[in-house]
């Protein structure tokens, strides 16, 4: 084979497969960036797990890896999810009047297939620089990692754990998704 050819590779994804799902995580950024939380709800699977845990400071030799069990930002269902943006809707959320204002940043999109060929482990950087009132700017960044499936053909988000790299969350409330 020649340095000019490419070597197929059955366990890699398709460029077709990487485009699909940079489109699919840039438009989740697009919907969360303009509050159109109700099409975002229909890129979840009915049994998504959108999870991020509270960071600890721990030392190299301990690497425990947060559980379910451990304290989270999130740790919501769909139900969960609905909730929050029920209350959001209902005008009584006091944090978000006047309203928020972010911008997603997704980079970094690493997607690697899995045993299921209907399900795709994806790997993000997210940024997300958030504006309160008129004065109160956030900034926070992450690691992402999603297990995106395939659900009558569409592209669907079923798990999501979010890994800031803040220790110390500043931010007064917490009414953006990563």
């Amino acid at each position: 084979m020649s340095s000019t050819q490419e070597e197929f590779n059955p366990h890699s994804p398709s460029l077709e497969l990487m485009n699909e799902v940079q489109q699919f995580l840039y438009r989740e950024a697009r919907l969360q960036d303009t509050e159109n939380f109700r099409d975002w709800l229909t890129m979840l699977a009915e049994d998504i797990h959108y999870w991020m845990p509270y960071r600890y400071q721990r030392y190299r030799k301990n690497a425990k890896e947060p559980t379910i069990y451990d304290q989270a930002y999130y740790n919501d269902t769909m139900e969960d999810l609905k909730k929050r943006i029920l209350r959001t809707e209902t005008g009584t959320c006091w944090s978000e009047d006047p309203a928020t204002r972010a911008a997603h940043i997704v980079t970094n999109i690493e997607v690697e297939l899995s045993n299921n060929p209907n399900e795709y482990q994806v790997y993000s950087l997210i940024t997300v620089r958030r504006n309160m009132n008129e004065d109160e700017e956030h900034t926070m960044v992450g690691h992402r990692t999603d297990t995106l499936r395939r659900v009558g053909g569409e592209l669907k988000l079923a798990k999501r754990k979010i890994i800031l790299d803040q220790n110390i969350f500043m931010n007064k409330s917490l009414n953006v998704y990563l």
